[in-house]
């Protein structure tokens, strides 16, 4: 089709002076005639912005769709040089370098931008092609432009918006640094509240504590009331994270510096339900507490107790058969009308009592079933030791059960040794 334009791209019609007319040959002219109007039809009737330059950088052919982009007359175009058209600068140093590659016979592809009449700026994508005449001369170059606009403005959206994700992903890993140090600073300072070991010729207590994540809702403590008495006491607030052991270590403040008003810390029931006065769950976001509170007299060696929910003590007297003690209370903060009780028990010398959270032994077993207090009571029947590595053991125990990685909920085990 370009071949036919080639040939006879703007040809006049010879006058009737020239002499007498052909009928074969005006036959073929008008012919010749319409398929040369059905192509420019064609050529602008199409979307695309079409050009024809010959060797000599000059225009001999744009479509409407060129026109009307650029705002030009076709007579404004035709029969000019690229370099009058676009200017010599421009054409030099950016169009004449592509056009020679072309007659080369290189098909050339760009992408570009043009501040169209009104000032909007469009982005199109410019492909040049040899055009070879009948004995496959390059003489020409077809210039094909298509808008694509949309397509760079989509691509300038989605790469600002990777761009935004980036920052924002940027600015998250910035604050997840600040909280994680910030949680990293919490779990400290709930640490620095737990006490020291004791390990005397009289008492032993060795404790290990592992939150499942920084901060954890369970705690401890012990401390004496007078000279004759120390209170040792075990909390686990339900849940995990900030929330429940904000709750814990406000509740392990009253007990460490017993400060519950109208309570006898010498009295494990009354510890219990000062607590329960002071940390109703209607008040703590459905939070409530299990504990153990005890107080051991060196003088009588009678240990009074008094279990609010908590999994059972599990008592080694010096025969070595392990005996539970089970909770005599529901859940302090549940019902502000409950009435706790204690109970006393008389230890003989080389009795060993542990104290623990059910995430010391709430683990899925090899056989698939889940580990119980039983399991857990057999397990330190065969491994306890005058060190109290067999605390230590039974974490990495419970973890390599859960395929080495950290536990799904808090690991705390107190052991107490009277000598």
């Amino acid at each position: 089709m370009i071949t036919r334009m080639k040939q006879k791209p703007y040809i006049q019609n010879t006058s009737a002076a020239e002499g007498p007319k052909d009928p074969l040959t005006d036959l073929s002219r008008e012919a010749n005639n319409e398929l040369e109007e059905r192509y420019q039809f064609i050529v602008n009737a199409h979307g695309e912005m079409m050009t024809l330059i010959n060797s000599h950088y000059v225009y001999e052919l744009v479509n409407d769709s060129w026109c009307r982009t650029f705002g030009k007359k076709r007579d404004d175009i035709i029969g000019k040089t690229v370099a009058q058209v676009w200017g010599n600068d421009r054409f030099e140093s950016e169009i004449e370098n592509k056009i020679d590659k072309c007659l080369l016979g290189n098909v050339f592809r760009e992408e570009d931008s043009f501040i169209i009449p009104g000032g909007e700026r469009r982005y199109y994508e410019v492909t040049y092609y040899p055009y070879r005449n009948s004995i496959n001369e390059i003489t020409h170059v077809v210039g094909v432009t298509n808008d694509i606009t949309e397509r760079k403005e989509a691509e300038t959206a989605l790469k600002n918006s990777a761009k935004e994700l980036r920052i924002l992903n940027e600015i998250q890993d910035k604050y997840l640094s600040i909280i994680n140090s910030d949680l990293e600073e919490a779990s400290k300072y709930v640490s620095s509240l737990l006490p020291a070991e004791i390990d005397t010729n009289h008492l032993k207590i060795h404790w290990k504590i592992v939150p499942s994540s920084h901060l954890g809702g369970d705690s401890f403590g012990y401390h004496r009331i007078d000279n004759e008495s120390m209170a040792i006491y075990m909390l686990d607030v339900t849940g995990h994270g900030v929330g429940s052991a904000l709750h814990s270590v406000s509740a392990l403040n009253f007990l460490k510096y017993e400060t519950l008003p109208n309570t006898d810390f010498s009295l494990p029931h009354e510890v219990l339900e000062g607590l329960n006065n002071v940390f109703p769950m209607t008040d703590y976001d459905s939070l409530f507490i299990t504990m153990w509170y005890l107080i051991f007299n060196s003088s009588t060696y009678e240990l009074s107790y008094a279990g609010a929910g908590h999994p059972p003590l599990i008592v080694f007297p010096p025969n070595g058969i392990p005996v539970k003690i089970f909770s005599q209370n529901i859940m302090v903060g549940a019902d502000d009308q409950t009435r706790f009780k204690s109970a006393t028990l008389k230890i003989e010398k080389g009795t060993e009592i542990y104290i623990y959270s059910d995430g010391a032994y709430e683990a899925n077993l090899p056989d698939g079933s889940m580990m119980s207090i039983d399991d857990l009571t057999d397990y330190l029947l065969k491994n306890r030791n005058s060190n109290s590595d067999e605390i230590d053991n039974l974490y990495y125990y419970l973890a390599d059960l859960n395929n080495g990685g950290r536990l799904d909920d808090d690991f705390t085990m107190m052991k107490v040794s009277f000598l």
